[in-house]
């Protein structure tokens, strides 16, 4: 018998593997690969990002990101920018249109959690909310330590 932690490790795992099938359909959907999804999440979720933090993020060297960065501008998804604080360094923004496209994909989802979720209170919400947070934490370490030995 499997104890508590283990029981929620292995079903925050069978998350990740859904999440990342969902995440397959969708690059699919779009035309583009995996991680340049991934890369147009980011910029959508946290506004636009120099190619050495999207590296970073996605454990790739910043010069994997030139040719990501050219995919998701072909496609219309994002688009290049020089810092307007610093003109040595180039921002990347998710477009308009990339940012809608992306929205209307996951749509459905949004509007399912948020029904599925509706009869819990503020506060059950909140803390599923920081448990996945935590659990995302967990993971980043645990990746960025894997790519280390």
């Amino acid at each position: 018998m499997e104890d508590s932690g283990q029981a929620l490790t292995h079903e925050l795992m069978d998350l990740s593997a859904a999440v990342d099938l969902i995440a397959q359909a969708a690059a699919v959907r779009l035309g583009v690969h995996q991680t340049d999804l991934i890369c147009l999440h980011l910029l959508v979720r946290h506004g636009p990002l120099s190619a050495g933090e999207v590296a970073a993020t996605l454990g790739v060297t910043a010069a994997a990101i030139s040719p990501m960065a050219g995919r998701l501008e072909a496609g219309g998804f994002a688009y290049r920018e020089m810092d307007p604080n610093d003109r040595r360094r180039v921002l990347l923004h998710a477009s308009p249109a990339g940012a809608q496209q992306a929205y209307e994909l996951f749509a459905g989802l949004y509007a399912d959690v948020g029904e599925a979720f509706s009869r819990y209170s503020d506060r059950d919400v909140a803390m599923l909310i920081e448990l996945l947070r935590t659990y995302r934490q967990l993971v980043t370490e645990h990746t960025v330590a894997m790519r280390r030995e």
